[in-house]
């Protein structure tokens, strides 16, 4: 989980410092490329992407993001979310191109976006139904780790390279070796 907080995080600086002109080429197998528009004449988009200045036929590709030459945006139904993730300091928003493998494929005004589902809270209508049944109560994330007579009480953030990841109140996100403490609690592992 720290992990995917540090990488939110530095996604969120990078789509900061990213140009205006940020897009995302998406060709019609779901493959595609971003970078910088820097020119779009007759029908050929030029774009500086991480491999260099690449030039592309607009008859190939559709186009995320706000300086979309008219005419060459992604056509998808409206389906508008907003994620969060399970800290809840990060939000992104934009519409649902699809949901696949466990992600949303996501276009926004900066481009495209993949974020694994169980790492976010959706809310919007293009989010995707909890395989939970609407009448279950959700798991409580609350956990006791318990090693002789320590114990340690907090929400159980994940577990990551034989670590729990928990938050607790006034000490924040805490690593625990897997191995030395015993988890209590529907929601350990």
């Amino acid at each position: 989980m720290r992990k995917l907080s540090i990488g939110l995080i530095l996604l969120a600086s990078a789509s900061i410092a990213q140009s205006a002109s940020q897009v995302t080429l998406k060709y019609d197998d779901g493959t595609g490329v971003s970078g910088e528009l820097v020119g779009f004449d007759d029908g050929i988009f030029r774009i500086q992407a991480s491999v260099g200045l690449i030039a592309i036929p607009a008859q190939d590709v559709s186009c995320i993001g706000a300086v979309c030459p008219e005419g060459t945006e992604l056509q998808v139904a409206a389906a508008p979310v907003v994620l969060t993730s399970l800290d809840g300091n990060l939000r992104i928003a934009g519409d649902v191109i699809e949901f696949v493998d466990g992600e949303y494929v996501l276009a926004t005004e900066i481009g495209e976006f993949r974020i694994d589902a169980s790492l976010i809270v959706c809310e919007g209508e293009g989010c995707v139904p909890s395989s939970a049944p609407a009448n279950e109560e959700p798991v409580s994330q609350e956990v006791f780790l318990v090693n002789g007579t320590t114990s340690i009480e907090g929400k159980l953030l994940g577990l990551e390279d034989g670590a729990y990841l928990i938050e607790v109140d006034q000490l924040g996100t805490l690593r625990v070796d897997a191995n030395t403490f015993d988890c209590r609690g529907e929601a350990c592992p």
